[in-house]
């Protein structure tokens, strides 16, 4: 081997334990304007905080976590939802070529990146925060990611084409006026909750969708469980959401309430696999959570203090509390908000009922974040790319979008397409995950010019949760007849599968029916496969350290109370 030969591998050598150093020791083992990985805050040694101070204050510096690498191409990545947090990390774990390892900048309007699959056990109180919602500053820190915090408000490629799409980079505009230059873009923007411009909801239903919400949601369990005897709470929508949010409320409040979930579809679940869906009507009915099929939603009043039922109430608005606070109506200038909701459904006959509610739950639907900007009002979203009818970006089978060779779009907010309207793949973190692969390496591809590779989903099962220590997994898994009729005749076989949680379906036609994990086995596969997902190595240990303490908390206390029984 040449001198020069031996000098390159040497670089190379050097340049990995650098990498391998900052992950293990985190940022504050690396020179340069790297972000504290504490909670949102500069921290550090002396010494650190001059060296963030001196690099604030150059020329072109945005605050946020992390600075990056290397003067290749600039990669800009707007969402830090699971779509474009695993594409920056993915981006990082790729073998580039000497210049052409990209600029990273991480763009969200959040400090935190919210693991939203794990919001019921925040509500529950099963997970930390920490957990469910890690901030930017501690997952990038030993990344040279550059996070900026900020609300997105336009973007403006440059080199324009005559069929009104883009061959270069161009400008990031945020609703603060500041600016990120690009030469490649990722959208990732997520998804919104959407009301469908049904009157009232916004007044009186509490979404779910985002760490803002489950802290607004379990703040109001706490105030119900404080000051109502017995409270009333309607959950609309019979989707995965509407359902696991149903049975943790029920949980959490044991009994001692009235839990309605209303649905305009025939059953709950549609669409999911029969395994999944007989465990949630088992698990909902244990807890006393009444269903009502086929009802659909058209207004939503909050009743004025002091009355009861449909005859005295505040109008569609839900005004009659002028003064309340946040979305639901968390409270009043004088006091909490225990007006009454009035939620008004019509079934499929026209049939029209109102019910009363201390607490309503809206998880009936979301939509594109990019849907705003395909009809904007002042002060939205603007953005220059095609959507579909849903508002969803359109893009080739490489989740590149059409007529821009430069942006990339995954998530709820892309569509692969190709210029035609397609079902859209489900809303779920696992297609975002599996995208975020796709992306990074179409981005090296494209950067190395290297031919790209189309979008291929996989489906690897559906997994819901049902309380704190309860779950349902279904593996899209071919059963052999010869078991699946074993499991039928009810033998011994059948009796050990069943105590153990593990129902066999032989209706498995290359669906998603197959094995299903039904109850804390269920619970226990779900929230491995979540801890697998984590974004880094970093926040694995975290999450595992933080799951074998509660264990071990927990088993203790039930040897505890075996001792004193």
């Amino acid at each position: 081997m040449g001198r020069a030969g031996a000098k390159g591998h040497a670089q190379q050598l050097g340049s990995g334990l650098r990498v391998l150093w900052r992950r293990v020791a985190g940022p504050q083992s690396s020179a340069g304007c790297m972000g504290s990985s504490n909670r949102g805050g500069v921290g550090g040694t002396p010494g650190r905080r001059a060296l963030l101070a001196t690099c604030a204050a150059s020329p072109g510096y945005t605050a946020g976590v992390g600075a990056a690498e290397g003067s290749g191409p600039r990669v800009c990545i707007l969402g830090g939802g699971f779509g474009g947090l695993y594409t920056a990390v993915k981006l990082e774990s790729l073998m580039w070529p000497r210049g052409t390892k990209p600029q990273v900048t991480l763009i969200d309007q959040s400090e935190r990146f919210v693991f939203k699959p794990l919001l019921y056990e925040l509500v529950s109180g099963a997970a930390s925060e920490e957990e469910v919602a890690p901030h930017f500053a501690q997952l990038l820190g030993p990344y040279p990611v550059t996070f900026v915090q900020g609300r997105v408000h336009s973007v403006q490629p440059e080199h324009a084409t005559q069929d009104g799409g883009s061959t270069g980079g161009g400008v990031v505009t945020l609703s603060d006026g500041a600016s990120v230059p690009y030469d490649w873009l990722v959208v990732s923007l997520g998804a919104e909750t959407s009301t469908f411009g049904l009157p009232g909801v916004k007044e009186c239903a509490l979404p779910f969708s985002t760490y803002e919400d489950a802290q607004r949601v379990a703040a109001r369990l706490q105030l119900l469980e404080e000051l109502v005897g017995y409270p009333e709470v309607v959950v609309v929508g019979g989707g995965y959401a509407g359902v696991e949010l149903a049975a943790v409320v029920a949980e959490r409040l044991r009994g001692r309430a009235r839990i309605k979930l209303v649905t305009s579809t025939a059953d709950i679940l549609p669409g999911s696999p029969q395994g999944n869906r007989e465990a949630a009507h088992r698990v909902l009915a244990d807890q006393g959570v009444s269903i009502l099929t086929g009802a659909q939603v058209t207004e939503m009043r909050k009743a004025r203090a002091g009355s009861s039922g449909g005859l005295s109430s505040g109008g569609s608005n839900g005004a009659s509390s002028s003064s309340s606070v946040g979305i639901g109506g968390a409270g009043t200038a004088v006091g909490p908000d225990l007006a009454k909701r009035l939620v008004y459904v019509k079934d499929r006959t026209g049939q029209q009922e109102v019910l009363e509610a201390d607490m309503v739950l809206w998880s009936a639907g979301q939509a594109p974040a990019t849907k705003a900007a395909a009809q904007p009002p002042p002060g939205a979203l603007k953005l220059p790319f095609s959507t579909n009818s849903r508002g969803a970006m359109q893009t080739d089978a490489t989740l590149r979008v059409l007529h821009h060779s430069r942006v990339f779009a995954l998530g709820d907010v892309a569509v692969s397409s190709g210029g035609q309207e397609q079902p859209p793949l489900p809303a779920t973190a696992q297609v975002a995950f599996q995208q975020a692969d796709y992306v990074a390496w179409n981005l090296w591809a494209s950067i190395n010019n290297k031919p790209l590779l189309g979008f291929s989903y996989q489906h690897l099962g559906d997994m819901m949760s049902l309380g704190t220590t309860g779950g349902a997994v279904t593996l899209p898994i071919s059963v052999p007849p010869q078991l699946s009729a074993a499991v039928a005749a009810a033998g011994p076989l059948a009796g050990l599968l069943k105590a153990a949680g593990v129902k066999l379906s032989g209706s498995y036609g290359g669906g998603s029916d197959g094995v299903t994990l039904e109850g804390p086995l269920g619970a226990a596969v779900r929230r491995a496969a979540y801890l697998y997902r984590q974004p880094t190595l970093e926040q694995q240990l975290r999450v595992a350290g933080d799951w074998a303490q509660s264990a071990s908390k927990q088993l203790r206390q039930v040897l505890a109370d075996a001792a004193r029984k």
